[in-house]
C-alpha cells in the first residue's frame, strides 16, 4: 500500500535513486523522475502534454499522437527503477513506482530484509572468495584442458614479456570505491552513501566542511569494489596463472609506498578508484574528469586539445572511454594500468591486453608509429556495448612513455 510519508522522506527517497550509479549519468532520466515527484508532492497529476514541454522542452505544437518521447520515456524510466531496485536499491523500505499507463508516482512501503549480524563485515572477502574461486577454476581448466597454448603468444609478446620473467613479486591491485557513513553512533538508522566527486580522503573532508550537517560523517571502514575492478580479473588471473607468476591480491586504499618500491603491479578499476595511483596522471598525455566524465589529451598534429566523453546510458547503449597504461615504477619496476569510467572499458581493454590476436595488431600499430614496440606506452580506447557488456574495443590513440619519466 502507498506509505505516508512527509516531503523531507519522500525527496530523500529520490536523492538516493537519482544520487545511484543506475541514474547518475542519465540527466534525462533524473529530470523526469524529479518532476514526477515534484507532481506528487504538490498533489498535482502530470499530464504528457506537461511533461514534454516542461522536461523535454517542447513547442506549444506538441502532438502526443504523432510525438511518443513522453512514453518512451516514462516506460525506460520504470525499467531503470525496477534495475535500481533490484541492484543498488534493494535494501530500500520505500520504493518510488510509476503504475502502467499513468504518470503520478506512488511511495509504497516494501518489508525489509531480514540481514544476519556479520553481513556488512563480510563485504571486506566477498571479492577475495571470488578471486580465488577464479584462480582455482582457471587453473584446473588451463590444466585439464591443456590449453596453455592460448595464453603462449601472449605471455611472449613484446609488450608482457620482460614483465613475466623478471622474476619481481608481483600485486594484482582492485580500485575500491571511496564510501562514507552518517549516523554512525546509531548502526539501525546509519546509512552508507557514496558520491561520484568524493574518491579521496582530501575530497570528502572538503565535502565535509561544506555543511555543518557533516561534521560526524566518517570513512567506511572496509572495502567495496565496482563491477570493472572484479569482472577483468578472470582473463588476468588466467593470464598469470599460465605463466607461472607469483602474485598477490590488494585493493587501492589499503596500498602503501613501500609497494610502490617493492613489487610490479597491475591495477584494475575506474577513474573513480585510482587512490595512490592518481597521481601517476600528473606527468601523463591525458588528463581525465569525474562526474562529468571525460577525457582529454592533445593532438600533436593539429596542435589542439581533443576531450571524449562517454556517450549513452551503461544500462543501455554505451561508449565508454579507458586508458591502458605500461609505466616505470620506483626503483626499476613496472606498472601496468587497465582503468576507465565503467565496466564496458576496463573489460574490453583487458580482454584486448589478454588475446594474441588483439596483442599482435597492437604491436603493427607501435611499429606503425614509432618504427618499434616502445618498452613504457599509454593508449585510449574507446569502448561500446550494452548493459554493460562490452562488445567492440578499439584504439584511438598511443603515446610513448620514456623509462626516465618521473611519476613519483
Amino acid at each position: 500500500m502507498t506509505q505516508h510519508l512527509n516531503e523531507k522522506e519522500k525527496r530523500e527517497a529520490l536523492n538516493r535513486i537519482i544520487s545511484s550509479e543506475t541514474f547518475a549519468h542519465s540527466q534525462a532520466f533524473q529530470e523526469l523522475l524529479t518532476y514526477l515527484v515534484d507532481a506528487s508532492i504538490n498533489n498535482n497529476p502530470p499530464k504528457e502534454f506537461a511533461i514534454a514541454t516542461e522536461v523535454f522542452h517542447k513547442g506549444a505544437d506538441f502532438d502526443p499522437n504523432r510525438d511518443t518521447i513522453v512514453r518512451v520515456y516514462v516506460y525506460n524510466l520504470r525499467k531503470k527503477l525496477e534495475h535500481y531496485y533490484q541492484h543498488e536499491g534493494r535494501e530500500e523500505r520505500v520504493r518510488i513506482e510509476i503504475p502502467k499507463g499513468h504518470y503520478t508516482v506512488e511511495f509504497v512501503a516494501t518489508e525489509p530484509k531480514r540481514r544476519k549480524k556479520s553481513i556488512r563485515t563480510r563485504w571486506l572477502f566477498i571479492p577475495f572468495v571470488i578471486l580465488f574461486c577464479l584462480n582455482v577454476f582457471f587453473i584446473y581448466r588451463l590444466y585439464l584442458n591443456g590449453s596453455s597454448s592460448h595464453f603462449a603468444g601472449v605471455i611472449h609478446s613484446p609488450v608482457w614479456r620482460e614483465f613475466m620473467r623478471n622474476g619481481v613479486t608481483k600485486q594484482i591491485v582492485l580500485g575500491d570505491h571511496f564510501f562514507f557513513v552518517k549516523d554512525s553512533n546509531n548502526r539501525q538508522k546509519r546509512t552508507i552513501l557514496r558520491r561520484d566527486d568524493v574518491n579521496s580522503v582530501l575530497e570528502f573532508q572538503q565535502y565535509k566542511a561544506e555543511s555543518i550537517e557533516r561534521r560526524n560523517y566518517v570513512q567506511l571502514r572496509y572495502p567495496m569494489f565496482p563491477k570493472n575492478s572484479v569482472w577483468p580479473m578472470a582473463d588476468l588471473v588466467a593470464l598469470l596463472s599460465c605463466a607461472q607468476v607469483d602474485y598477490s591480491l590488494e585493493y587501492c586504499s589499503n596500498i602503501k609506498a613501500s609497494d610502490f618500491r617493492d613489487k610490479d603491479m597491475l591495477f584494475v578499476g575506474s577513474f573513480h578508484t585510482l587512490g595512490a595511483f592518481e597521481q601517476t596522471f600528473r606527468n601523463s598525455h591525458f588528463s581525465y574528469q569525474v562526474y562529468p566524465n571525460g577525457l582529454s589529451y592533445r593532438d600533436e598534429i593539429v596542435d589542439t586539445v581533443i576531450t571524449r566523453q562517454e556517450i549513452g546510458d551503461p544500462v543501455f547503449n554505451h561508449i565508454d572511454y579507458g586508458i591502458a597504461r605500461k609505466i616505470p615504477g620506483p626503483d626499476h619496476k613496472t606498472i601496468y594500468m587497465f582503468t576507465s569510467f565503467h565496466e564496458t572499458g576496463t573489460h574490453g581493454i583487458v580482454k584486448y591486453f589478454t588475446e594474441e590476436e588483439t596483442l599482435q595488431e597492437l604491436e603493427a600499430k607501435f611499429v606503425q608509429k614509432f618504427n618499434y614496440i616502445p618498452d613504457y606506452f599509454e593508449i585510449l580506447f574507446q569502448a561500446s556495448g550494452y548493459n554493460r557488456t562490452v562488445y567492440t574495443t578499439k584504439i584511438e590513440q598511443i603515446f610513448e612513455i620514456h623509462a626516465d619519466s618521473a611519476f613519483w
